[in-house]
């Protein structure tokens, strides 16, 4: 027969190992839920018309995520186009320091003169977030932009 002690002391590894599963549970049904959050840096380049050129804007997350992220640009001006380097960036997290990625935007020389707004965006094919980044295209220099 066992003492009364032994059922106590059995009754109580049961129910911390019960409670330390929920925890555990618990804290992992929490930590896979994927958050996070294309940061705006209030990217602006400028660009010379006669010249065209190229420009890389950083692509700045902070949060965690499980899927991979796609990025690329949109909005821009008449003949423009991106390229991207260092994407998609792998699942991962980021205190949102540092660029992950680059997106290069491409204007053709002949570029029309004024000031375009076109954004980034980032996908990890649940989720889509866009922040703004504005195009300078001047007639001669960009030392006054």
């Amino acid at each position: 027969m066992r003492s009364p002690r032994t059922g106590l002391t059995a009754l109580l590894l049961a129910t911390l190992l019960g409670l330390s599963l929920l925890g555990s549970g618990s804290a992992a049904a929490a930590g896979s839920a994927a958050s996070w959050k294309l940061i705006d840096n209030h990217q602006r380049t400028c660009y010379v018309s006669s010249h065209g050129g190229t420009s890389y804007y950083g692509i700045w997350i902070s949060g965690t995520w499980r899927h991979r992220i796609n990025v690329g640009a949109q909005g821009l001006p008449a003949g423009g186009s991106y390229y991207t380097s260092y994407a998609p960036i792998p699942p991962g997290s980021s205190d949102g320091v540092g660029s992950l990625a680059y997106v290069a935007l491409v204007l053709p020389a002949g570029a029309s003169v004024g000031t375009y707004t076109s954004s980034l965006w980032a996908s990890d094919g649940r989720t889509r977030q866009t922040v703004p980044i504005t195009e300078v295209v001047q007639a001669t220099s960009c030392s006054r932009y």
